[in-house]
């Protein structure tokens, strides 16, 4: 049997919401049917305030102060993919200290799902995703001390979506799948935004993949954990050092194949759950913590699956939004976008 990768197919790419009724949601991490869940009754993670935005899956990122979430897609037919998809072009910010949101201002980009998003420090970057069944490869960057925008400069690399790292100095991103040629990619190149400028990388030891967002920045190194294809979801993974200019395997995961994972840097491991392997009918709720310097890896608490992404408070793991299932379960479980979220300590 061929597996689809959630984020990715035919008719293009798409990262995905869902929209919850608020108290019950399907908790999966195998076949079958998912049971019903109070998220609040959940140990470790708490609700956060409903969002000025409508449900959605995009690529968040952490500001030091608040999460910054624009654009995306909010699923419109199952399966939650291509022309089902609705890219987005709105943002908002969320306060964890006052549990509040604020909308960002309008972008010069048009609409787009999946594209690449990492914080600078100052600015939050964004670069390439998709608008239906086209692949873009184009950027803006947003300063939220002034609420305002700027385009960069033209990349080298082909019009994609793909997942991306700032690294302190540059954002460095990493294979991908171009929506219009549904053509998988393992080539990337490093943006630097005080000289407005890119270089390219190294080949890469891995298989060309869409990885998504399932890539970190861990103090010196860009570490690339699973994705997929059109007809694999991968569950291993490498490092990039950019000081060297050179890629290192990572050792084996506990984790099955999967694409839509949240992945966070906490200062000593990269956390990785959630997910799916690449069908809308079954979600993980388990995940593992990643500790470079050993080369190891550990199981996570498990809560509520989906196809989402998450951010690292310096506390907390933030996860917002997302692909889910509807009630009832099944090989035919209908999907929805998700406008909730959960936060785990650790």
């Amino acid at each position: 049997m061929r597996r689809r990768a959630v984020a990715v197919g035919a008719a293009g790419v798409a990262i995905l919401v869902i929209i919850v009724v608020a108290g019950a949601m399907g908790r999966h991490s195998g076949g079958g049917s998912p049971t019903t869940t109070d998220p609040t009754a959940l140990e470790g993670w708490r609700p956060m305030s409903p969002a000025p935005m409508e449900g959605r899956t995009a690529n968040p990122v952490w500001t030091g102060r608040e999460m910054l979430v624009w654009g995306g897609g909010s699923c419109t037919g199952n399966p939650c993919r291509g022309p089902n998809v609705r890219p987005l072009g709105d943002g908002a910010a969320y306060d964890p200290a006052s549990d509040t949101w604020r909308r960002i201002a309008a972008s010069p980009l048009r609409p787009r799902t999946a594209s690449t998003q990492v914080w600078t420090g100052k600015e939050l970057l964004v670069w390439g995703g998709d608008a239906g069944t086209q692949s873009l490869a184009d950027g803006a960057a947003y300063d939220p001390a002034t609420d305002g925008w700027r385009i960069l400069a033209p990349s080298p690399l082909s019009a994609r979506h793909t997942s991306g790292v700032w690294t302190g100095r540059e954002l460095v991103v990493w294979g991908g799948h171009d929506a219009a040629t549904d053509a998988y990619l393992n080539d990337g190149a490093a943006y630097d935004p005080a000289a407005d400028r890119w270089r390219l990388l190294p080949a890469s030891p891995l298989a060309a993949r869409e990885v998504r967002v399932g890539a970190v920045w861990a103090d010196k190194e860009m570490i690339a954990w699973g994705g997929g294809t059109g007809d694999e979801a991968f569950g291993d993974g490498a490092a990039y050092d950019p000081a060297t200019d050179r890629w290192r395997p990572l050792a084996p995961s506990p984790l099955s194949g999967r694409v839509g994972t949240a992945e966070v840097w906490t200062g000593k491991e990269v956390l990785i759950w959630g997910g799916t392997p690449g069908t809308f009918n079954n979600y993980f709720a388990d995940g593992a913590a990643y500790d470079p310097a050993a080369d190891r890896w550990k199981p996570l608490p498990t809560t509520s699956g989906r196809f989402t992404d998450g951010v690292w408070t310096g506390q907390e793991l933030l996860v917002w939004g997302g692909v889910v299932p509807t009630a009832g379960g099944g090989q035919t479980t209908p999907v929805q976008s998700a406008a909730d979220g959960f936060r785990l300590r650790r």
